[in-house]
């Protein structure tokens, strides 16, 4: 059977079914198209509605967190709960009252802090400057006063009263300032062990960069190599960090106004037949070597989780403004604690200058207890 093959021409029957073919396709199309559009608009008018469902819950949630965070606040303002704490030594809960007087005292700082070019009267640097804890960035500092009382030993003992003061965490990177309590902490980053092994960390810091750096440029199987070499530098970091911190939280000594004796009962300084002239101790030496300040360090005095320190811990003004009051022998009377600097929102919650506020809930209290036990005593 042959078949006639005309060139150059095509069968108008099949040209024209062509045709009706191409445009009804061309319509699924587009109502595809369209149906797909106006899915997609639907879906993102759900998804809108839902996005400010969304929102609004979350602004009620964090409103209702405020609220919580400023009634706390305001509950530990009290001055009867200015400086409350735990002691687990002791089994009692310890407290230190905010005073008129105590405020007074605040008050007169921070006004004397606002007329100085320097919050220290020794900075002749000008290192330490008033006008940095106006800047918004930094977000203010909290800073405290102790009233305390040293009993002076003449023929008659005298009482004196003593002011110490102390900023919370560090004034614009330093920890040491001239004329307020040092930290509690023994490393800090000023301290040639933290120096030397932060040099090491960021060392590392700077051969991760550099394998990552040629590990996009090399080939796949070169990269792999990188790859791996870049999260083992980077665990060997992680726990080099880690160890600096935990090397960090051993070297925080935290005082008590509790004293132990030192030697043992069965010891006997008077021993005619062991003292010589290099021996012989005043009965005065013989009672500093008896007693002594119960120091520990911030994980056994803290009460609750101590692995779980939070960062800051004992880094407040009220645990240096303690510390320093217990080293020097001296007896506490009443504290207070305001705001110095711009009105900013923290955890805890508003923030404003001039305001009376408690001792931190989080990082002060669990180490509070401790730090007053024995407080209340009598100097000796």
């Amino acid at each position: 059977m042959q078949r006639c093959v005309v060139v150059g021409r095509r069968c108008p029957s099949s040209s024209s079914a062509i045709i009706e073919k191409n445009e009804r396709e061309k319509k699924k199309k587009c109502s595809r198209r369209f149906r797909r559009s106006s899915t997609v608009v639907g879906n993102n008018n759900d998804n809108d509605d839902d996005g400010r469902r969304r929102n609004q819950i979350n602004l009620k949630a964090n409103e209702r967190a405020n609220e919580r965070r400023k009634q706390a606040v305001i509950e530990l303002s009290k001055r009867e709960e200015a400086c409350k704490g735990y002691c687990n030594l002791c089994g009692k809960t310890h407290t230190l009252e905010r005073t008129r007087e105590a405020e007074e005292v605040a008050k007169a700082l921070l006004e004397k802090l606002r007329k100085q070019k320097s919050v220290s009267d020794e900075d002749e640097s000008g290192q330490f400057l008033v006008e940095d804890v106006y800047d918004q960035r930094t977000g203010g500092k909290m800073i405290g006063v102790l009233l305390c009382e040293t009993t002076t030993t003449t023929t008659t003992n005298t009482s004196e009263r003593k002011v110490l003061k102390a900023f919370s965490g560090q004034w614009m990177g330093e920890w040491v300032v001239p004329g307020w309590c040092p930290p509690l902490a023994r490393l800090t980053h000023d301290s040639l062990e933290y120096i030397e092994e932060r040099e090491k960390i960021e060392k590392l810091s700077e051969e991760i960069k550099k394998l990552e750096k040629e590990a996009s440029w090399s080939s796949s199987g070169s990269s792999g190599t990188a790859a791996t070499a870049v999260t083992e530098l980077k665990t060997k970091r992680k726990n080099m960090s880690r160890a600096l911190l935990e090397r960090i939280w051993d070297s925080y000594s935290l005082p008590s106004f509790r004293k132990e004796r030192k030697m043992s009962e069965g010891d006997d300084d008077d021993n005619s037949d062991n003292s010589n002239s290099s021996s012989i101790r005043s009965s005065s030496d013989i009672e500093n070597n008896r007693r002594k300040l119960v120091e520990l360090n911030i994980r056994k005095c803290y009460y609750g989780d101590a692995s779980k320190l939070p960062c800051g811990c004992g880094d407040c003004a009220a645990p240096k403004l303690l510390a320093e009051c217990a080293r020097k022998g001296w007896k506490p009377i009443a504290i207070a604690e305001t705001w110095m600097g711009p009105n900013v929102k923290r955890g805890a919650g508003l923030r404003e200058e001039g305001v009376f506020y408690g001792a931190c809930l989080e990082r002060c209290r669990p180490i509070l207890g401790h730090m007053l036990c024995d407080a209340a005593l009598e100097l000796e």
